[in-house]
């Protein structure tokens, strides 16, 4: 029988039916530029960590690191990232390290899991998850000593224990059996990297496509042998959204609020501004002024109607150098936008959310990246809200989703950079490579610049 690792335990936890592709080898999809950009993140803050616990246990005799320590227990395996070995008591505390600023309930059955397998072997007095400093403002070189936060989570390992028992022994069937009958799928066929095995012979449109639905009503739906939206009985609960949805997808027309669509559209003022930014965020902050995992706003288009008559204008700004990207980035802006109209973005959350970041870090830009936010208006609102709704969009309000049912002449596809984790990942190894690769440059720009062309044509079609 197989070993199960503590990573394949999480993979199991996502979905069993994952766990039994990742152990046999069946997975269709390699992981994305993006997720790989996070491993390597990973490692750069294990090599941080490493450091700051080294000068921890330098201040005390009785202490000892140790890296990267393999415990077996029967089938079950655990590496630690590093263990503190008191020599006094000959104790030993845990610390799980991660890249991201918080911990979460993957983050405490993973260190669970790891506990249960060296506490067979070594007397654990404490499990820390090592994280990030959300807090911690970075000014010129790294302080170690601020960087990360050691959490304490051994209480919460303690109400954790029995279930995570109870799940690894079914974790451990999955890794035995030799075929994937009867084992449970995911419940995410968009994100899933086995969809062969997952959700083989989907519907196009699917229960999947419904927004919002739990994993409990999901699971009721299949219970029932339903899989397409369409056949969603009407007597089954959903929110008013979700049964939108459901009913367009019964009928197959769309479903058109015009009343409140133009009770939207209302709000706009001319000039229209339609602006999109890229952004990388990096779990150790580069430069000044920022936080751990923080965005970085390098990039930016915009497209802009000055009045109902006239002629599109377009701007756009990609910063290419290696320091902070965002000071010349607001300063082009505020050149190209003026004090007056409609800020039209596609999703508010996060752009207003990057305004909000640059004014705390360039202060003198402040009132006008505030005044931004206050103008801000979100296109997606209108599909968000399911004041429309399409047949061919489904539930979703993504706009590559949305563009090809009302702005078909216009496509994502033949992008050589067609998302934004890619962009990211494009222009972290586009500025630190000389000389400037013009290609990547021109399809960065292409890219941002479709994203706000997009909202154009979409929202010409109100």
């Amino acid at each position: 029988m197989k070993n199960l690792t503590k990573s394949n335990f999480l993979t199991y936890l996502d979905a069993p039916m994952h766990l039994w592709a990742e152990v046999n080898d069946k997975f269709e999809k390699p992981l994305s530029t993006y997720d790989q950009h996070l491993i390597k993140q990973g490692y750069e803050v294990e090599k941080l960590a490493e450091e700051y616990l080294q000068g921890i246990v330098e201040q005390d005799d009785n202490l000892n690191l140790i890296w990267q320590r393999v415990f077996v227990d029967k089938n079950y395996e655990a590496t630690s990232d590093a263990l503190i070995h008191n020599l006094s008591d000959n104790t030993y505390d845990i610390y799980e390290i991660k890249s991201s600023s918080s911990v979460d309930k993957t983050n405490l059955y993973d260190g669970t899991f790891q506990f249960l397998v060296a506490n067979k072997q070594i007397k654990i007095n404490k499990v820390f998850i090592l994280h990030l400093n959300k807090e911690y403002v970075s000014f010129g070189k790294i302080d170690l000593s601020q960087l990360f936060v050691a959490e304490d989570i051994t209480d919460k390992i303690n109400e954790l224990r029995m279930e995570v028992d109870i799940k690894r022994e079914e974790a451990l069937e999955v890794v035995s059996n030799e075929n994937s009958n009867n084992i449970q799928h995911c419940y995410a066929p968009k994100s899933c990297r086995c969809t062969s095995l997952c959700h083989d012979n989907l519907p196009l449109f699917s229960i999947y496509d419904i927004p919002h639905l739990s994993k409990k009503k999901k699971q009721e739906l299949l219970d029932l042998g339903i899989t397409q939206a369409q056949d969603i009985p009407t007597s089954f609960k959903l929110s008013y959204k979700q049964r939108l949805v459901a009913d367009v997808a019964k009928t197959n027309e769309p479903y058109i609020n015009k009343k409140s669509i133009k009770k939207e559209l209302d709000r706009y003022s001319y000039p229209l501004y339609f602006l999109d930014y890229e952004t990388f965020n990096s779990a150790v902050p580069l430069f000044s002024g920022y936080k751990p995992n923080q965005f970085m706003t390098f990039q930016y288009s915009i497209h802009v109607l000055e009045s109902k008559e006239s002629e599109l204008k377009h701007y756009e700004h990609l910063s290419l150098d290696r320091s902070d990207p965002g000071k010349s980035l607001v300063e082009q802006l505020k050149k190209e936008i003026g004090n007056t109209g409609s800020v039209i973005v596609w999703n508010q959350t996060f752009e207003m959310g990057r305004n909000k970041e640059m004014a705390e870090l360039y202060p003198e830009y402040s009132d006008f990246l505030l005044d931004l936010n206050e103008r801000t208006i979100d296109l997606a609102d209108i599909f968000k809200e399911k004041m429309f709704v399409h047949p061919q969009i489904k539930g979703s309000w993504s706009i590559k989703n949305v563009l090809p049912v009302l702005a078909p002449n216009l496509s994502y596809k033949n992008l050589s950079i067609g998302k934004g984790d890619d962009a990211m990942v494009a222009w972290w190894e586009l500025v630190n490579n000389d000389p400037i690769d013009q290609k990547t440059k021109e399809a960065l720009l292409e890219y941002c610049k479709l994203d706000t062309l997009a909202m154009v044509k979409i929202w010409e079609n109100y």
